[in-house]
C-alpha cells in the first residue's frame, strides 16, 4: 500500500533487505495492523545505470524497502521486532536415517564387456555428453557404432544408475 504522509508526518525507513518472503510477511502484518506503508523494490527506480559496472555506492542494487509514517514508527518497529524474533519456518531438513548402501561391483566378474544397452542414437553431442556423464560417475561402458548409430552398453550391476543418468540428460528431468 502506498501512503501519503499525514500532515506533520513524514515517511521513515522501517526495513530494507533482500528476503522477498520476509518483505511479504512484514507488509502483510503492517496492513493487518492498519499501518499504512510505502513499499518499494530496490532496483525498480528509473535511475539510469552508470557506465561503471561496479560503482562504489552504499545503496544496494536489489532488494526491498518498507517505509512508514513517523507517527506509526513505534507500532511498525514493534511488528518488525516481533517478526525478526520468530524463527524462520520450513527451513529445517528432516533427519534421514543413515543406511549405507552395499557397494555393488562396477562390473560382474563374468562380464568381459558390458552387455546391457542403455542408449542408442545418432546425435553425436548427446552420445559425447552421456559418455562423459557415465565416466564422471565411474560407470564402465562399452560403445559400438556399427550402423552409424552410437550404442552405449553398461553392466547389469550399473544398469539402474546408468538409465537414471540417461533419463536425466535426454529428458532434462532431475534425478529421483
Amino acid at each position: 500500500m502506498c501512503a501519503s504522509p499525514a500532515a506533520g508526518s513524514s515517511l521513515i525507513l522501517l526495513w530494507a533487505g533482500e528476503d522477498p518472503a520476509f518483505f511479504q510477511t512484514l507488509t502483510d502484518s503492517l496492513n493487518a495492523a492498519g499501518i499504512p506503508s510505502r513499499n518499494m523494490a530496490i532496483g525498480d527506480d528509473s535511475i539510469k545505470p552508470v557506465s561503471d559496472p561496479l560503482p562504489i555506492d552504499w545503496k544496494p542494487r536489489f532488494g526491498f524497502e518498507v517505509a512508514v509514517q513517523s507517527v506509526d514508527m513505534t507500532a511498525g518497529q514493534q511488528i518488525l521486532e516481533k517478526l525478526l524474533a520468530q524463527e524462520p519456518q520450513d527451513l529445517e531438513i528432516p533427519a534421514q536415517p543413515f543406511s549405507p548402501k552395499a557397494d555393488r561391483p562396477l562390473t560382474d566378474e563374468t562380464e568381459e564387456h558390458p552387455k546391457v544397452e542403455i542408449w542408442n542414437g545418432g546425435d553425436d553431442k548427446t552420445s559425447e555428453f552421456l559418455t562423459a556423464a557415465l565416466q564422471e560417475n565411474e560407470i564402465p561402458m562399452h560403445i559400438e557404432t556399427p550402423d552409424g548409430q552410437t550404442h552405449i552398453y553398461v553392466s547389469a550391476a550399473n544398469e539402474e544408475r546408468a538409465r537414471e543418468i540417461v533419463r536425466e540428460i535426454t529428458l532434462g528431468r532431475p534425478p529421483k
